[in-house]
């Protein structure tokens, strides 16, 4: 536990957010429409965290434009979970290499080149399984209208009665 010393006033995990973020949104704001409108949609080009993004630009970026290599098959139907399972595995065996040269010959270059090894793998593995995350979205969504749909029915079979 941290230790608390008297007279120094507690500090925030996270700043509170600024007053014109939420001041204007009072429940009388909202009702009489005098709240602000939400920010307009960004078009064309933005700028965000020090790098530039266009709008029409594919949500999941190509390792190839990353300047990563892929290590999986560009079909469009190949086996997602047989690929991971594969990079999960090289990942364990080029990681017990690495212990291996780390064991033996610890400033070896063969280190270096393990490490980078290792990194590719680890990318590509995180690339393929974000392309399952609009997949996840749209199932994560069905499921949420099915559960509406049948809370809905519920409660009308209920009503009825």
């Amino acid at each position: 536990m941290a230790n608390v010393v008297p007279g120094e006033d507690a500090q925030l995990s996270f700043p509170l957010p600024p007053l014109h973020f939420y001041q204007h949104y009072t429940n009388e704001n909202v009702k009489n429409d005098l709240a602000p409108k939400p920010p307009k949609v960004v078009v064309g080009e933005y700028s965000m965290y020090g790098h530039i993004f266009k709008t029409d630009d594919q949500i999941i970026q190509p390792l190839e434009s990353q300047g990563i290599m892929r290590l999986y098959s560009k079909e469009e139907d190949f086996d997602h979970i047989v690929e991971m399972k594969k990079l999960n595995h090289s990942i364990l065996v080029n990681y017990l290499e690495l212990v291996d040269i780390m064991i033996y010959a610890p400033a070896s270059p063969e280190r270096q080149k393990k490490i980078e090894e290792i990194k590719v793998l680890f990318i590509n593995l995180h690339h393929l399984i974000n392309e399952f995350r609009p997949h996840q979205a749209r199932e994560t969504l069905r499921v949420l209208l099915h559960r509406q749909k049948q809370q809905t029915l519920e409660t009308a079979d209920r009503l009825r009665r």
